[in-house]
Parts: structure tokens; sequence; C-alpha cells
């Protein structure tokens, strides 16, 4: 019989198409009356569909009419399994001139379409034998020319076998786009890909789960929740697995099995966040399920037993389900409230589901065990994650709490053990003065107060102060609460009982929530370090003195070795002279002019601490030039000696005397008619240059020579220069080399520094 008819809930079901998987899920009741709006047959028809509810069947008993949708009976095909074939008839008006689709909601376990003898299509890849399309809604879209016009055959052949109930729904033929928005889209999502989004849902909560309680160790909830999900999200492979990738057999048992373990972990779940759960309800549950998979498994998963069992299952989950709302109303906890319903309405699904799977319901309806489930697990895992985060944040502030007393007890010891005293002044708003609020055991001992006293009375340490240092310690204090800066203040004080005693304080001030200003600051005893301060000084004091009388004794010695080997000697050798009558009146007025010379030397030289080597030469050529005009040889001075560093006024003493015997020698004994004198440094060697040069006779005899050129030689050592006496035929050169003079200019600031710091202690 063909009928033609319009759908009428197309508006009806357009809002749902734009809805999430969530709200979905939460609304599922009303979602699965939709669907079943849906799947039953419609009011009205369009000229381009027709709704078929009438075949002929053949199997292994004779062919006959039956009605669609049609449930097989075991005399229709073997008992292992077999193919049975459904032929249907179309009547058209006319050849169609667009490709025309087949809608068949329901056929079980598997089959394919054939059309006027064309194969069309099968609800999967591969044999039918190994093909599990018992749940999945066939959409074939055919082509335009297997059709024609008037009678039309569509045959759907069947594999069935006794372990699921099966057979065909009514089929439905129309125009593709039409057939498909209006009849088969949502069908296909609530059957397909909702199942899919909810087997992953499963995972993911099933393994989050199961690491939550790896971690938590003692959560048995997470156990049986984790280990329910992933039951639920194997018993979810029988309806979106077309094809098993394992034994059709295995696979029967592993989705019907997964059935029976899952729902017991929910009822485990559940009494766990009711805190009913005890042990003979643990060894119950488990070995229900545990007996229930194993008798499956030997049984070849006979439908007769899994009624059986299915039947002693609602029988527990029910009497739990009642006992669980009972208890969620003694707890007045909504969460409680909603997942007991959740539980009860999961029974009543599981009862739904007994009759379709014992034939006694609507064929092309679906169970409804894995929506209801897949609620109730979303219910049980929003509990599970909001028991969690409660935890987590209780954890948290129990943990705040926790580091916060450590801390505190932790300070505390730390306060009464370190070598300083510690206090605490508070200022309400307000008051002009504070009072102490804590005060450690060392400022105990430092001050010699009594702690009651102190904490009564503020006023009690004010009188232990110096009486100068009463207006510094409220100006420390005042400082503090206008800048809340860190700084310390030195005080004297008067402990009870006690000598005087220097201490120190370091105090901040910060703002409490009530306006309050609170100061915190430590206190520690400075006495011993003042008193070593004061001994420190005195016994400076006293090195100083001791330094200024050896620094004294120091260059009288060397002024009196200056004196005995400059013109101290020439004196006594003069005297030497004359008394042995070596020396004529007239020769006197020359040694006299020497042995003056010299002593300018050491008074010019060593009277002026900052006295430089081109500024004793411009007093040395003042001295000379007079007397080599008068009588003697034409003498020719050449300074440059720009960038020198500074030299010490010793070593400039020692320069001046090499000069001075080098151009007397020149004066008295070379006849010579020129002298010529040059300084000279060169920044870039680093390298100071005095030279003598005269272009008299030359070198004397060595019997003649005397002590000069040894004395000339030492000075030259002594300014850690080079020493070179060269003859050039006429005359002789006296030549001095100091090479690196900026190292000895750094020793000669050492030295100059030192003699300042004498000269200051002096002062």
């Amino acid at each position: 019989m063909v009928s033609m008819h319009s759908p009428f809930l197309t508006r009806l079901l357009a809002p749902l198409r734009s809805r999430s998987g969530c709200v979905l899920t939460f609304f599922l009741p009303f979602l699965w009356l939709l669907f079943g709006l849906l799947s039953s047959p419609a009011l009205g028809a369009t000229q381009q569909e027709w709704f078929i509810d009438q075949a002929i069947l053949t199997g292994k008993s004779l062919p006959r009419h039956v009605e669609l949708p049609h449930v097989l009976t075991p005399d229709d095909f073997s008992p292992s399994g077999s193919r049975v074939l459904y032929k249907l008839s179309l009547d058209l008006p006319e050849a169609p001139q667009v490709p025309l689709a087949v809608l068949i909601p329901k056929l079980s376990l598997s089959g394919s379409v054939y059309i006027n003898g064309f194969f069309v299509n099968s609800c999967g890849l591969g044999p039918l034998e190994a093909l599990r399309c018992l749940h999945t809604p066939l959409f074939l879209t055919t082509p335009a020319g297997v059709w024609r016009a008037g009678d039309n055959s569509i045959e759907v052949e069947i594999y069935a076998s006794s372990r699921q109930v099966s057979g065909l729904s009514s089929v439905r033929v129309g125009e593709v786009d039409q057939l498909y928005d209006q009849k088969f889209r949502v069908n296909q999502w609530l059957k397909t890909e909702f199942l899919v989004a909810l087997f992953w849902v499963s995972a993911v909560f099933g393994f989050l789960s199961l690491t939550v309680y790896l971690i938590l160790s003692k959560e048995l909830a997470y156990l049986w929740f984790s280990l329910g999900c992933l039951a639920h999200m194997l018993g979810l492979l029988n309806m979106t697995v077309t094809r098993p990738w394992i034994n059709i057999e295995v696979f029967s048992w592993l989705v019907v099995s997964s059935r029976f373990f899952a729902t017991p972990m929910a009822l485990l779940t559940m009494l766990s966040l009711f805190d009913k759960l005890r042990t003979w309800m643990v060894v119950a549950l488990l070995g229900f399920s545990i007996t229930g998979t194993v008798l499956l498994a030997f049984t070849s998963v006979n439908r007769p037993l899994i009624a059986l069992l299915f039947v002693v299952f609602l029988v527990i989950g029910f009497t739990l389900m009642t006992m669980s709302i009972f208890w969620a109303f003694q707890a007045r906890s909504p969460i409680k409230i909603f997942t007991s319903s959740m539980a009860m309405l999961l029974v009543f699904a599981g009862i739904v589901d007994w009759r379709r799977f014992s034939g006694s319901s609507n064929f092309e309806g679906s169970f409804l065990f894995p929506y209801v489930y897949s609620v109730m697990l979303l219910t049980l895992g929003t509990v599970l994650i909001r028991s969690l985060a409660t935890s987590l944040r209780q954890s948290r502030v129990d943990r705040a709490q926790l580091e916060r007393r450590a801390a505190e007890r932790m300070a505390y010891e730390i306060t009464e053990n370190i070598p300083v005293g510690t206090y605490t002044v508070i200022f309400k708003p307000g008051e002009a003065q504070g009072r102490f609020l804590f005060v450690s055991q060392r400022f105990i001992e430092l001050t010699g107060l009594n702690r009651q006293d102190l904490m009564n009375n503020p006023n009690v340490f004010a009188e232990i102060l110096h009486v100068k240092a009463m207006s510094d310690w409220e100006g420390f204090i005042r400082h503090r609460l206008l800048t809340r800066a860190s700084s310390s203040k030195e005080f004297p004080i008067f402990p009870v009982g006690r000598e005087m005693r220097w201490v120190n304080s370091e105090a901040v001030a910060r703002t409490l929530p009530d306006s309050s200003v609170l100061v915190e600051g430590v206190l520690f005893d400075r006495t011993d370090v003042v008193k070593a301060k004061a001994e420190s000084d005195r016994i400076r004091n006293e090195l100083q003195l001791r330094q200024i009388e050896q620094s004294r004794t120091k260059e009288r010695e060397q002024l009196l070795r200056d004196m005995h080997d400059g013109f101290g000697s020439q004196l006594a050798g003069v005297r030497m002279m004359a008394e042995k009558g070596r020396i004529r009146p007239e020769e006197f007025p020359e040694f006299l002019r020497e042995i003056t010379a010299d002593l300018h030397l050491v008074v010019d030289t060593l009277g002026q601490t900052n006295i430089t080597l081109q500024e004793a030469l411009v007093d040395m050529h003042h001295r000379l030039e007079r007397r080599f005009a008068s009588n003697g040889p034409h003498l020719k001075w050449d300074v440059q000696l720009k960038d020198l560093p500074p030299l010490a006024p010793r070593k400039i003493l020692q320069a001046l005397r090499l000069v001075q015997e080098a151009l007397n020698n020149a004066y008295k004994h070379a006849h010579a008619k020129n002298v010529y004198f040059s300084a000279r440094f060169d920044g870039q060697f680093n390298l100071l240059t005095l030279s003598v040069r005269d272009d008299g006779r030359g070198l004397m005899p060595p019997m003649d020579r005397g002590r000069g050129i040894s004395n000339m030689r030492y000075r030259a050592r002594e300014m850690g220069g080079v020493f070179q006496l060269i003859e050039h035929h006429p005359g002789v050169e006296v030549l001095l080399r100091v090479p690196r003079v900026s190292a000895q200019h750094q020793s000669d600031s050492n030295e100059l520094e030192a003699d300042g710091h004498v000269d200051r202690l002096r002062l």
C-alpha cells in the first residue's frame, strides 16, 4: 500500500538545528518526543513523496504479505543468521526527471537495496554478514534512470540473526533535498552524530576521572565514574560502528557486557556521592556485573539471558534509586535531588528498552539507555567536578592558612632567636599616642622593662630614654608616620638596674584596612660598637701622633743626609784643603758659590712639595746664568718638558745635583767655549732625557777625574735612570735617560699623598 502525504514538523525542528549538543543533552526527553513524532507515519504528503508500508517477505518460510514496520520471527531466518528479502512496490505516474531518494529509518541487522533489479547501495561497506546497521537510518540517492513510469520494484535484502530483533521499517521515497531536510537530517543527527559526540564525551570524562583517581588514590567515586564512562563509551560502539574491526561475536559480547557493567558503576558513583556506599554494596554490584559479563560470554550473548539479567538489574536499580531519592530529600541538596531524579529516569528508560529488546514495542524506535545514561553521566560528572573544584578551593584556603600560620610561627621563632629586639606599635585613628602590640624577648632584655607594664603603658619606655634622646625618639616615630620610609636612629638609654647603653632602632610604617598605622621596628644594642669605635679612635690618634713624630724624625734625618752629602761634605772638604794649605785665598769665593748653589737646590726642591722639574730647572738656570756670563763658557739652555708627569721632590733633587755636577765639571775643567744643556720628554716612548755637553778638551785621565762621575752614576740609579758619559771630539756629553716615567709617577703620587697625609696630621 502506497500513501502520499506531506511532513508537518519542518518548522518545529528548525530551531533545534541551531542548538548545541550540550542543550540537546539536558533537554533530551523533549527531543526524544520529537524524534518519536518524526519516526511515526506522517499525516499528509506532497506529490513528490511516497510512503510505503506494505511488502512481500521471502525467507525460510513461504512468501507472505507483511505490514511495515515488520519484525522477523525466528521461523523467517536461521538461528545462526541468514538473509531474507522484502519486496516493495511503488507506482509512479511518470518516469522521474530528477534523482529520487529512498529513506529507510531502520533495518536490522544489515541490508542492501535494489530498485528494479539494479543494486543501489548497502548500509555499509562489506558483506552483510559483517555489518551492523541496526540503529543507523539509511538514506540513498538513486539515479533517475533506475525508475520508470508505472510499477517499480524496491527490494531490501536483510541479514538477520537471533542476537538482535531484526526486521524492516516503513520506507519513504521522494525528492532528495526535501526528504533529506524534512525526514532524515534530524533523525541522522540524533542516531549517529550525536551518539559519536557522546562517545568522545564519555571517553574524555572517563580518562580524566581515572587520572584524578590515580592522583588522589582514595577517592573511589572517581574510579567508579571513570569505569562507568569507559564502559558507556564501549556500549556506544553498538550504535556508531557499522562494520566492527573484530569478530562479530566478540563485538556483540563487548557491547552488551559494557552496558551491564556501566549501570552498576553509575550506581556505585551515586552511592559514593551520597556517602552511603558500603562494602557489601560494592561486592554485590561488582559481582552482578562480572557474573553477567561472564555468562554472556559463555552463552554467546543469549537474548533470553540478557532479558533475565536486565530484570534483575531493574529490580536492584529501582530499589537503590528510590533510596537515593529519599537520601537526596533528606539532605535537602538540589544537585543530589536532580541526580537522583536522573537515576530514576535511567531506570524507567531501562524498562522501555527492555520492552523494545524483547520485541514488545515499536520497531522503528531507538533505545533510550544511551541518551539517558549520557545525561546521567554528565550530571554525575558535573557533581564530581563541582566537588573537586570545591575541594581544590578549600584546599587552597587551608593551605594558605597553614602557610600563614607557619610563616607566623616561623616569624615568631625567628624574632625570639635573632640577636635584636623587635617591636610593633599601633596608632589608632584619632589617637595621638600609640601603644605596643608586640615586643620580643630580646627587646625586654635590652630595655630591662616588664612586658606587661610596657603593653599597658607605652610611657615606661620613654622613662628609660636619655633626656636628650626623648625628642629624637618622638621625631623618629613621627617621621615614620608621615613618610612611611624606613630609616634608623641611635639613642642612649638607661636600662632598669644597668648602666647606660647605646641602642639603634630601625622601623617602617604601613596603613591597615581600618586606617590604623602600624609601625614595625627592630632595636639592637650598639654599646659595644660605640665603645669599640671610641677605643679605635683613641688608638688611631696615638698612631697618628707617632706617625707624625716618625715623619719629622725621618725628615730631619733626610735633611741632615742631604746637607751632609751636599754642601756639608763640600764645607768639610774646603776646610781640610784650607788646613793643608791647598787652597789659595782667591779660590775661596768660588768654593762658597758652589756650596751656596747646592744649598739653594736643597731648599728650593725639598721646601716645595708641588714643584715640577721644569720649574726647578728655571731656578737653576737663573742662578747659573750670571756665573757663566761673568767668567766662563757660553751656556745654552734648552728645556722641552711638555706633558711630563710630576716627579717626587727627592728625585728632582737628584736630577738637579747630577746636572749641577756636570755643569761644574764643564765650567772648571773642560776649557770649553760653549756648554749645552737640554731636557726633553718623549711622551710616545715615556722617556725623560737630560744632557750636558761641552766643546772642550774632552775626558780627563782616570786618575784626575775624582769622585764626580761616581756621584753622578749614583744619582742616576736613585732616579731609576741610565747614566752615560760620551766623548765627542771635541767635548764630552753627560747623558741621563729615565725610562717609564709614568710608572714612576704613580709611585711618586703615592709618596706625595702620604706626605700630604702627614702634613694634615700635623695640622
